[in-house]
């Protein structure tokens, strides 16, 4: 992937801010979206002008239609497949003794756990629904540069993002992305998060903006039921995956 164009990112991150049909302000949208008000205001009224918003009262923006027909058509199909996804995230959650997450690309930087089977083990990994952390943070963020496809320099700027609990050099982090291209999974073994080591898979799609994960603490299952959880977690990956393909248009299996 080449480097994006800045002001094409914005213009996207604008409307997936207003993709919910709530309409904003200026500041709102600009805060929403990490976006200098002057910057904002130049790409909202270019988007007013294509047709792609439209300006109210109270000078609020929101969605022209279609495009808020797509956004919400878009918004219903997330949350089916959210719904759907949930029962097979706690049966491997039972499976594993660990907490297994459905995990989005939200904008261009960040990651949301939008769905969590949780462990039923007396000691848990505390995570919640909800939560977000940097695109290249954690097994999702090796995962998804490994499914992405992503440049160098992108790595870097992704890998810079990130406050890494325990040392890691970019070199090494650069190498764990080959390593989940090749394996088809992705690891951090406790330098996102000290003490725990994850587990991430991409789905096998043509956007590569969701993965599932697993957690455990660091050191206490064998290597043998490590290798275990990461395959099962491909397997998992791919039967989210047939949901979507089930409830839309057919996904493109790119999993060898």
């Amino acid at each position: 992937m080449g480097s994006p164009v800045p002001s094409v990112v914005q213009a996207f991150a604008i409307m997936r801010a207003l993709a919910n049909g709530r309409a904003l302000t200026l500041s709102e949208i600009a805060q929403t979206c990490g976006i200098s008000p002057s910057s904002c205001l130049g790409l909202l009224r270019t988007l007013v002008g294509e047709g792609v918003l439209s300006l109210g009262e109270g000078k609020r923006y929101a969605l022209a239609a279609p495009w808020s027909e797509l956004a919400a058509g878009d918004l219903d199909r997330a949350t089916r497949l959210v719904a759907r996804a949930r029962p097979l995230l706690e049966r491997a959650a039972r499976t594993w003794g660990a907490p297994v997450g459905l995990w989005r690309v939200t904008g261009r930087d960040r990651l949301q756990l939008v769905a969590l089977g949780q462990s039923v083990a007396a000691t848990r990994i505390h995570m919640e629904e909800g939560q977000r952390q940097p695109i290249g943070s954690g097994a999702v963020g090796r995962a998804l540069a490994a499914g992405q496809r992503v440049s160098r320099d992108e790595l870097a700027r992704r890998f810079a993002a990130v406050r890494w609990q325990r040392p890691i050099s970019f070199d090494d982090y650069v190498d764990e992305v080959h390593q989940a291209v090749a394996q088809g999974f992705g690891v951090d073994d406790g330098f996102s998060y000290a003490g725990i080591a994850s587990i991430a898979v991409c789905l096998p799609d043509e956007t590569h903006s969701l993965c599932v994960s697993a957690s455990v603490f660091a050191g206490s299952i064998t290597d043998q039921e490590f290798a275990d959880v990461a395959r099962g977690l491909v397997e998992l990956a791919d039967e989210i995956a047939a949901l979507d393909q089930k409830q839309s248009s057919p996904i493109r299996k790119v999993r060898s």
